[in-house]
């Protein structure tokens, strides 16, 4: 004959159940989120790594635009060349160029050239940089986004920009019409001339499976806690 029995109490059990399918569920929802976003990163790895296009007509859908390859014959306006704060390469602090670009179809986008040491922020002091006559320039698009809460806000009149406002760099400029996202240029076919192109990361968070498996653990613990609570001996 065993010692020890299995004796349930009202409380806890009517506590515990609720608070288990709870768990489940939220388990299962995280296995849908991780189904949802393999499926994302999938298609945005295939869309950048696609032949380059015309830039889009319809720009409404954002999301399905990001990362898209896109190519663009036109010219920069170098004299509206605007500088983002960034980090570089090897950590060291520096600017993105983010100009714009009149394309012969007739739309206008900034693109981000790339990125220069901090010490060559002004033009003056990288003439070589600046690129001149019609050329045809290949990049991914990207969204533009909101100021982080504890970031710096944008200086337009000093030309210091900390987070992509496309609306705000058209106005700073005068820029009527222009394209909604940005063109992050791609990296140049040889040498490590500045600026340096071709920085763009799939930074993609995906932390779903961590919280299924999270999710799904409390509900066993939960299970064990219960059984042990509820065994007595006899």
């Amino acid at each position: 004959m065993f010692s020890y029995e299995f004796k349930p109490r009202l409380w806890p059990t009517l506590f515990s159940i609720p608070m288990f399918i709870c768990l489940l569920l939220l388990g299962d929802w995280q296995v849908e989120r991780l189904e949802w976003k393999l499926s994302l990163i999938e298609k945005i790895e295939t869309r950048a790594n696609m032949a380059p296009v015309s830039l889009p007509l319809d720009s409404s859908d954002m999301d399905e635009l990001e990362y898209m390859s896109v190519s663009l014959r036109g010219s920069f306006n170098n004299d509206q060349e605007m500088t983002m704060y960034s980090v570089g390469p090897n950590g060291a602090p520096g600017y993105d160029l983010y100009t714009p670009f009149a394309a012969n179809d007739g739309s206008l986008v900034i693109i981000n050239r790339g990125w220069v040491p901090e010490r060559l922020k002004n033009q003056t002091t990288r003439p070589e940089s600046l690129a001149f006559g019609e050329m045809t320039v290949v990049g991914l698009l990207r969204k533009p986004w909101l100021k982080l809460w504890y970031g710096p806000e944008n200086e337009p009149n000093n030309n210091n920009w900390y987070y992509g406002d496309v609306a705000a760099m058209a106005s700073a400029q005068n820029i009527q019409n222009i394209f909604p996202m940005y063109l992050y240029a791609a990296k140049k076919a040889a040498g490590n001339d500045l600026p340096i192109a071709g920085r763009t990361e799939f930074n993609i968070v995906n932390n779903h499976l961590d919280y299924a498996l999270t999710w799904f653990g409390l509900a066993i613990v939960l299970v064990g806690i219960y059984f042990i609570a509820h065994i007595n001996k006899k």
